[in-house]
């Protein structure tokens, strides 16, 4: 029988392997495997679309984002809180969730209103930080990606189509940093750059994905760049870089986007651990996951595509410390 036909109580119930487990953001869904890329649970909500970002909170519940605002699951997948975006003026679109405070309280980026809400648990509002207003860009073009900044009461945020990161202070929207990638990307051979995501490993120094460009980047604390490879370079068969997580080992996990594609074998890698030497040591594929679950149907291509964004990677075992991360 195919997994992707099983319901999530069974899929919760296979034995499981080891403690490690891979949150996806995932389209339409929700998907968690472990290292073997076996699924051993899947959240799907009605309605729900667009998820740029999701993750595992320490009462074993999930919160993600999507088109239409902050999704909140407790441990028995019951949605427990919804945080609506706003209409701007072209409309609906949050890509961003910081999750507070242990989970306490929880950050979207909502790019239609052109601000940064916090609310608590029970959906009360604490905070709202406007950020610049990109009105001359399309909405889907404006910004990815948001993290809680190493200085206290301030975010990082992606500003997708301008190739910039943005360090904003929580509540007065006061740029405390800018940071521009393109003096840092590849002219050669050319490609079409889009800023997703970032992530500060702790040391003062900042990582960078560009989506389309392929390229991830590392800076140093004063923005001078101390590595760069490529999708070529890494040896990665995808359409986009994504979402990037610091693990423990010091390894960087990669979400490799399978958007449009032309060809199934363009989308191969799902999944990339990458040492900070520029090595690929470990690599989670398609084809481990296409029997298992159902993606999306490009209705061009006619291929399935699994649409990974995020990837949040976590002890199941020891679910308290699994917000102890740098992503």
């Amino acid at each position: 029988m195919n997994k992707s036909l099983l319901p999530l109580s069974l899929l919760t119930l296979l034995p499981l392997q080891g403690a490690e487990r891979l949150l996806l953001a995932a389209e339409n869904q929700v998907i968690e495997v472990d290292r073997a890329g076996r699924v051993t649970a899947v959240l799907k909500h009605p309605g729900h679309s667009a998820i740029w970002d999701a993750w595992r909170l320490p009462d074993g519940g999930i919160a993600y984002v999507h088109k239409l605002g902050l999704a909140v699951f407790d441990a028995n997948r019951k949605l427990v809180l919804e945080h609506a975006s706003i209409p701007g003026k072209l409309g609906v679109q949050s890509s961003g969730l910081a999750v507070l405070q242990q989970g306490q309280r929880f950050a979207l980026l909502d790019s239609g209103a052109g601000e940064i809400r916090v609310v608590d648990r029970e959906g009360r509002l604490i905070s709202r930080t406007p950020i610049p207003d990109l009105g001359s860009d399309p909405l889907f073009s404006r910004y990815r990606m948001l993290r809680e900044s190493r200085r206290k009461g301030a975010f990082w945020l992606v500003q997708y189509d301008r190739n910039t990161l943005l360090e904003v202070e929580t509540g007065t929207g006061r740029i405390l940093s800018t940071v521009p990638l393109a003096p840092h990307l590849n002219p050669n051979p050319p490609a079409t750059h889009h800023a997703f995501a970032s992530l500060t490993p702790g040391d003062g120094s900042l990582y960078a994905t560009t989506a389309t460009g392929l390229q991830i980047l590392h800076l140093d604390a004063k923005q001078n760049r101390l590595a760069s490879w490529t999708a070529a370079d890494l040896g990665i068969a995808t359409r986009y870089l994504l979402g990037m997580q610091k693990l423990a080992n010091g390894n960087i996990m990669m979400a490799l986007g399978d958007y449009h594609l032309k060809s199934a074998s363009e989308g191969r890698d799902l999944l990339a651990e990458v040492t900070p030497k520029g090595k690929v040591v470990w690599k989670l594929t398609r084809d481990r996951l296409v029997d298992q679950i159902e993606g999306f149907v490009d209705p061009k291509s006619g291929l399935e595509e699994m649409r990974i964004t995020n990837v949040h990677v976590y002890d199941n075992n020891k679910l308290a410390e699994c917000l102890r991360v740098k992503r």
